[in-house]
Order: C-alpha cells, then structure tokens, then sequence
C-alpha cells in the first residue's frame, strides 16, 4: 500500500484554482479527482474513489462546504482520511462550524502558496496515519 499514490479530491468552484491544485498535487505525486461542485464530490466517494485527503471550499455556489460536510456521514471514507478546508473563511464561528463537523485542517487560500498547501495535506495525512 505504501507504493501506492495518495489520493486527494478537490472541490472548488474557481475553475482556475482547481487546475492550480490540481497540477500542485499531480507533480508531488498524488492521483487528483477534481470536482466543481460538492455533490460531483460525493458522488465520486460514493462511486468508490477513496481519497486520503479531501479539499474543499467552505463558500460553494449550490451546496456550501458545511452542507458537503454533512454529507460526508451518508459515505464511507478511509479511516484517515484527512478533510481541510481550503477557503477564505476565517472567522471564529465558522472554524467552530468546520471543527464540529469533522475537518481536521483549516487552511486560508490567501495565506499559503500552492506549494505550501500540498505540504500541509502530506504531513496531516502522515499524522493521521500514525
């Protein structure tokens, strides 16, 4: 299992953000689903992708990242999977609202490069791991 890709699936409705990430993970060697909505995203674990790392936007135009995150307890992800939201929300209630509803990292788009934010799922997904 250790020689298989790490997979992540991205959900972002900025096009252009999800092609960035997407090339950022595929580079560092990860299998990447991308999806433009957080229904495509469940329907992708739903249909038997199985990410260790899932990125999504909070602020989603049909369904928020809260909603997707809610959904989440209709599917059956990997143990350590890790969950991050990757969005512009910030705000003390809002991380309240995230922490509760199971994401294991808060990471502001604005504050970390492409680059960065790809280091941080490794080393969350290696701490999940144990």
């Amino acid at each position: 299992m250790a020689s298989e890709k790490p997979k992540v699936l991205l959900i972002d409705d900025e096009k252009f953000l999800l092609e960035i990430y997407s090339i950022k993970f595929l580079k560092s060697g990860f299998d990447v689903f991308a999806a433009n909505s957080t229904d495509e995203g469940l329907t992708a674990i739903k249909n038997g992708y199985a990410p260790d790392a899932i990125l999504f936007d909070i602020t989603m135009p049909e369904k928020s990242g809260y909603e997707f995150l809610r959904g989440l307890s209709s599917v059956r992800l990997p143990k350590h999977c890790v969950k991050v939201a990757l969005t512009n929300e910030g705000q003390a209630g809002e991380l309240h609202l995230m922490a509760n509803l199971g994401t294991d990292l808060h990471l502001l788009k604005a504050q970390f490069t492409p680059a960065e934010i790809v280091e941080k799922v490794k080393e969350a997904i290696e701490k999940k791991r144990g």
